[in-house]
């Protein structure tokens, strides 16, 4: 049970905390902000069991303005629903808590991305990741930003803003290889949702062209799992002679899947699918999904270094080919 020995009826203060472990109000602050000064073992436990005796909760907004720091981050993603951007959401939350930040998560679209910028700025975020594209003139109509701001999983021409993505055109090229080289198809189909010659299907386009294979077979949905599953019926309608299809995002990947299976096709023996990005869903698909794996881990953790005074101005990390069974390969046996 708590016991408040501050007075009924008002929330205990610093100079509370102070009086009840016996030493001065500059101590507590020490003790509560990690500094400036060193505050002895000892002297550190009165001061953190007076605090837990009172229920003394520092006031944030006041040390934000003493110390110029919130300790809070702004992730900005287009859409939350999405498990790509869920994993990545994690993924940033986990490398900023290792660092004593807490994470602030908003969705937006591109033409909402401005006011979003703004506003998590004069919540006095200590910098901002956004894994939504970026209009234009994003840092002209938000000229008075004074956060850092790091794009992240984003492929955009080189501009002031970092950027930290994964390699979407040369793993789009190792999924293409893969259901070539090692399956032998020949006619291997694009599932996407973005315009066209987004990286992903620049990546299929020229992989399949330094294969001397034909770069004909497109289908178009939106970046869901239900785009996906509707998605099947004009595959094999318009490309009945596609035998494999590269897939944009594991989300559609394992809508497709379910698509084809209600019209009676199997994978990956009458279509193998490769997907990208290694979110978790492909672990449950049936049969489970081949997939280009994005290391959500590290590029978060970069992120977050880097609006913490990094020097990164653009990196792309390598992807990884997880291989499942939904490609044609018989994981686990001889």
């Amino acid at each position: 049970m708590v016991r408040r020995t501050a007075g009924v009826g008002r929330d205990a203060t610093r100079d509370d905390v102070a009086r009840l472990a016996g030493v001065s109000s500059a101590v507590v602050s020490y003790v509560v902000n990690d500094g400036p000064r060193p505050v002895a073992a000892a002297t550190r436990a009165r001061v953190l069991d007076a605090i837990d005796k009172l229920g003394y909760r520092p006031n944030t907004a006041a040390r934000s303005l003493i110390t110029g720091k919130s300790d809070l981050i702004g992730l900005i993603v287009p859409d939350v629903e999405n498990q790509y951007f869920a994993t990545l959401a994690k993924a940033v939350e986990k490398s900023a808590a290792k660092r004593g930040l807490r994470l602030v998560l908003g969705q937006a679209q591109p033409d909402q991305l401005p006011d979003l910028v703004e506003s998590l700025a004069g919540h006095q975020v200590d910098g901002i990741i956004t894994a939504t594209p970026l209009p234009p003139d994003l840092l002209v109509r938000t000229g008075r930003l004074t956060v850092p701001l790091v794009k992240l999983s984003l492929d955009q021409p080189m501009d002031a803003v970092p950027s930290l993505s994964p390699d979407f055109y040369g793993g789009a090229q190792q999924a293409v290889r893969h259901l070539a080289e090692v399956h032998g198809h020949r006619r291997i189909a694009l599932l996407t949702g973005g315009e066209p010659m987004d990286v992903r299907e620049r990546g299929w386009h020229d992989a399949l062209l330094l294969l001397g294979l034909v770069p004909d077979c497109r289908v178009q949905t939106s970046w869901t799992t239900a785009g996906g599953r509707d998605a099947a019926l004009p595959l094999v309608e318009r490309f009945p002679e596609a035998t494999a299809v590269f897939a944009a995002s594991d989300q559609q990947a394992a809508g497709l899947i379910a698509g084809l299976h209600a019209l009676g096709r199997r994978v990956p023996d009458d279509i193998a699918i490769v997907g990208f990005d290694g979110a978790l869903v492909g672990e449950f698909t049936v049969p489970p999904l081949t997939t280009v794996g994005v290391p959500f881990q590290q590029m978060s953790s970069d992120a977050v270094d880097q609006l913490d005074g990094g020097t990164i101005d653009k990196r792309i990390y390598p992807t990884e080919l997880i291989v499942r069974e939904s490609c044609g390969c018989r994981v686990g046996t001889e």
